[in-house]
């Protein structure tokens, strides 16, 4: 039976159906949004939030492919969860997972968003970007900055919550989505 079959199914509340649905799509939802996250229980959350968003809408929703409208949703919710991520690297090391295997133009884009991540670091407060820049660059921890530097562990991390601040209010969240947008 296909998708479209089980989905006329589903609108005429066949629970049955869609429990079918759901054993079709779950696993290939979950594949593609764990593979934009890199987070299991992210994943399986924003999957679970699309198939009840999906029940409680049957009746409203006019599709022609199920699959395809699952796989938009999955996307959708990934590009919403990653704008409220607080960090700026976790949207760059998901970016570099999609371009492993990219063209001279993704390329170019991700190396235009490495640029613009340089320059907001630059304009960090002095000290804010050598503490910001040891623990980025260098792996250290905030007891190793602060003995390294001769400053106290908490002075180190509010250095470090500076900058990720300042990084997170000069890097746009949507510029991201929107570059992510472009390899998906």
């Amino acid at each position: 039976m296909s998708d479209l079959l089980i989905w006329q199914q589903v609108q005429a509340d066949s629970e049955v159906a869609f429990g079918e649905l759901f054993n079709r799509q779950w696993q290939r939802c979950f594949a593609m949004a764990y593979s934009m996250l890199q987070d299991q229980k992210l994943a399986e959350d924003i999957v679970q939030e699309i198939f009840i968003d999906l029940w409680a809408r049957r009746k409203k929703l006019q599709l022609d492919k199920p699959e395809a409208y699952l796989t938009r949703m999955v996307k959708n919710r990934v590009f919403t969860s990653m704008s409220r991520t607080n960090i700026p690297e976790r949207n760059i090391e998901i970016l570099e997972g999609l371009l492993q295997q990219s063209s001279p133009e993704d390329q170019y884009i991700l190396n235009e968003l490495r640029a613009k991540i340089r320059e907001a670091e630059e304009e960090l407060p002095p000290r804010c970007r050598q503490v910001y820049q040891l623990r980025k660059d260098d792996g250290l921890s905030a007891a190793e900055i602060a003995e390294q530097l001769g400053m106290s562990i908490r002075t180190v991390e509010n250095h470090l919550y500076q900058a990720t601040r300042i990084l997170k209010n000069k890097i746009n969240p949507i510029t991201i989505l929107l570059i992510i947008k472009h390899f998906i």
